[in-house]
């Protein structure tokens, strides 16, 4: 697998201290794994890395010699999961080595499930284990760091951090920048034997599948077999196999109601609806997502945030804590989107964003027939980007337009 592109900075091996805090490239990098402590903590966005840091630990401490294994015995290696873990049955497990000797080695994935208690329990085991054993929290999402929004609920319990912080070792697995995650889709497919042109790799990462490594890696799987014996991937090859990230048609779609051109924007919606035969309700779930992130936008520029500016933590406080929902996340995974959600909450006011909000309230219930009717959810999609683009106050499920799409349905 290619490495992170920050790899070339990383040194070769670190003596063991009281606290470290590596980067992935430096983990990957140290040759001698001797100095992992008692616990350790794995966090960050990029789930793939994590992963080949699991495996780079496994294969480090799991690759002794045979002659190794007769002096210092066998390794022992236990995957749990947060969410059933207790302290005591934990560190009773941590008492139990393997039957020959060795080490023992147990993960926890998504760390961050364990219960608040439970945590704060372990927070006062760190440091107490033998040498011999390793406990390695794994966790989902961003994980470790206490600030931000992004982070939240994602991370383990403060005073667990921080024990391990003093006592053990922190891995931070970061979400890859689009030229660091650009460089490894090229790095990547020299490895499957292809050579990905420049333009194909912007392609790829900035309009198709993001910057995660495990989707890139799947793609390029797809386009190695589509391009057969030829050598090269080039941007059309990309174009033909790999659909457009559905964040951007949803994109195209609100930068064509922001401009208010209707025509437009129902021939994006019925592509979505009848090409790439998108859910009605998914679309519109979408919709709502990036009107929100829209409202998120406006409301950081107005308390003085631009792309690439850190934020304040009484401006990160207003967001949404989910990651999912946090616009300064999806900025983060997507780096297009910042500069167009910018250049597009400018051109919205705090009312007509509000009046969105509500058309979009509407549409939902009437889908759901709980408010209005409308005889098809593709119908109420339309009617609803009609009723954005041309800013009408008054919902339309209520008007003639309602009642001419649901004559269809036998009321």
């Amino acid at each position: 697998m290619p490495a992170s592109p920050a790899d070339s900075q990383a040194s070769e091996g670190y003596e063991r201290r009281s606290r470290v805090k590596l980067k992935y490239a430096e983990f990957v990098k140290a040759k001698d794994l001797s100095w992992l402590g008692s616990w350790c903590l794995f966090h960050g966005a990029e789930q793939y890395l994590k992963r080949e840091g699991l495996a780079r630990l496994r294969s480090a401490v799991g690759g002794a010699t045979e002659a190794d294994k007769e002096t210092q015995g066998e390794v022992s290696w236990e995957v749990l999961a947060g969410g059933d873990v207790k302290a005591r049955d934990l560190l009773n497990r941590c008492q139990t080595g393997p039957l020959f000797g060795g080490q023992r080695i147990l993960v926890v994935q998504e760390a961050e499930r364990i219960d608040a208690g439970e945590q704060q329990a372990l927070a006062k085991a760190v440091g107490t284990l033998s040498p011999e054993v390793a406990v390695v929290l794994v966790t989902s999402g961003d994980g470790a760091r206490g600030r931000g929004p992004s982070a939240r609920g994602r991370q383990v319990h403060a005073a667990l951090r921080r024990a391990i912080e003093e006592q053990g070792i922190v891995v931070e697995f970061q979400a890859l920048k689009v030229e660091e995650a650009t460089k490894w889709a090229i790095a990547r497919a020299r490895e499957l034997g292809k050579k990905l042109e420049p333009a194909a790799a912007r392609k790829l990462v900035q309009q198709r599948v993001g910057t995660g490594l495990g989707a890139i890696e799947s793609e390029l799987a797809k386009l190695a077999l589509f391009v057969g014996d030829l050598k090269i991937i080039a941007s059309s090859h990309v174009e033909e196999v790999s659909p457009r990230l559905v964040e951007e048609d949803v994109f195209r779609l609100v930068d064509a109601v922001g401009r208010r051109s209707a025509g437009r924007a129902v021939e994006i919606l019925r592509a979505l609806l009848e090409e790439r035969r998108e859910d009605p309700g998914r679309i519109l779930g979408r919709l709502a997502h990036q009107m929100r992130l829209l409202w998120q936008t406006k409301l950081l520029l107005e308390r003085g945030w631009r792309p690439g500016r850190e934020v304040d933590e009484e401006t990160e406080a207003l967001l949404p804590r989910e990651e999912r929902k946090n616009a300064l996340a999806q900025f983060r995974r997507l780096s297009w989107l910042a500069p167009r959600t910018v250049g597009l909450a400018k051109t919205y006011s705090w009312e007509r964003l509000r009046r969105a909000m509500a058309a979009l309230s509407a549409c939902d219930m009437a889908m759901k027939g709980i408010g209005g009717k409308v005889g098809e959810d593709a119908v109420a999609l339309e009617l609803l980007v009609v009723q954005l683009c041309a800013d009408l106050e008054m919902p339309l499920w209520e008007g003639e337009y309602a009642a001419r799409a649901g004559a269809g349905d036998g009321a």
